[in-house]
């Protein structure tokens, strides 16, 4: 069980990438692994994360036994970093799958950052280690922007060391509210207005001029 504590409460700049301990605890953890790399698995309940060991740092208090992480793999586990106990698993790299795809869905709009592909190598090699639908924070020309790992192969968590591998940028497609059809225009067919009929002025003998009664 480790004290595990956000980076922030450490005085000295430490990478957004890996966990640290003191000295003492660095060598007991590396010596024993054969391997270059060693990742820290921290479990919280259901919910763990995959990091990658830094450096040895300067601890001033000697009775506890901290593990300092970045604050942004903590908020994944739903940990706020002020000293909980967790159980802490320790692995070697030669325990991960090494990657061959990637699938990263950016948070922000990379389409200007020049040689992202070549970025994005070099960044997640310090990172180290991939996890299927995990959130990650990449460092680029000083801004900090999170991807969504969309997939990975051949494993739901592989490791990154530097090979080259095929990476692609996800894009949620954009779904359209169909334009609805208007419905069909009847013919208007015009109504035909029946005029009464024409009445005629009736015969009126008295009205020809000419006209002499008979009075006899």
């Amino acid at each position: 069980m480790y004290s595990i504590y956000s980076t922030v409460y450490h005085d000295q700049p430490l990478s957004s990438y890996n966990c640290y301990l003191d000295e003492k605890e660095w060598l007991r953890v590396t010596n024993d692994f054969e391997s270059s790399r060693v990742f820290a698995r921290i479990i919280n309940g259901e919910k763990s994360w995959i990091c990658a060991l830094g450096s040895p740092i300067c601890v001033e208090n000697e009775d506890i036994k901290p593990l300092f992480v970045p604050q942004w793999m903590l908020d994944q586990i739903e940990e706020d970093g002020s000293g909980s106990l967790l159980e802490v698993e320790w692995m070697p790299s030669d325990v991960f799958d090494n990657s061959e795809h990637i699938v990263l869905e950016p948070f922000d709009d990379i389409s200007e950052i020049e040689n992202i592909d070549e970025i994005l190598q070099i960044e997640l090699t310090k990172l180290g280690i991939l996890q299927k639908n995990k959130i990650i924070h990449i460092e680029i020309n000083e801004i900090i922007i999170p991807f969504l790992v969309k997939n990975v192969s051949p494993a739901s968590i592989v490791l990154c060391q530097g090979d080259e591998v095929s990476l692609e940028f996800y894009k949620e497609p954009i779904v359209r509210t169909p334009t609805p059809i208007p419905p069909p225009i009847e013919e208007l067919i015009p109504e035909i207005i029946s005029s009464p009929p024409l009445s005629l002025p009736r015969f009126n003998p008295w009205r020809n001029k000419d006209f002499k009664p008979n009075v006899s």
